[in-house]
């Protein structure tokens, strides 16, 4: 009798050792995971800050462009500018508030 209960718990302390080491493994994981996910995080910000930059100088060269051209390219360079002005009121009445 006394032998099938060493048995059970020889089985269960092994079992235990095994979620143990389990559980060990899967923690080293998730700390891996989630450092990749910091660095894909900071990746994508910086690729979305320069689409923004790009984006910027994109209108800057389309503005460029309009101006020399016919009436209607500077009419339509005039409302761009607008927009920019418009734009960079709205960020200058967030930054009083």
């Amino acid at each position: 009798m006394t032998n099938r209960y060493e048995d059970l718990i020889h089985a269960f302390e092994k079992r235990l050792r095994k979620l143990i080491s389990e559980y060990v493994l899967l923690k080293a994981q998730h700390a891996l995971i989630k450092a990749e996910l910091e660095r894909k995080q900071t990746d994508l910000m910086v690729a979305h800050q320069e689409i923004l930059g790009l984006r910027k100088n994109y209108d800057h060269l389309l503005i460029a462009k309009n101006l020399g051209s016919s009436e209607a390219e500077k009419a339509e360079s005039r409302q761009q500018i607008t927009k920019m002005v418009r734009e960079i009121d709205k960020c200058l009445a967030l930054l009083d508030e």
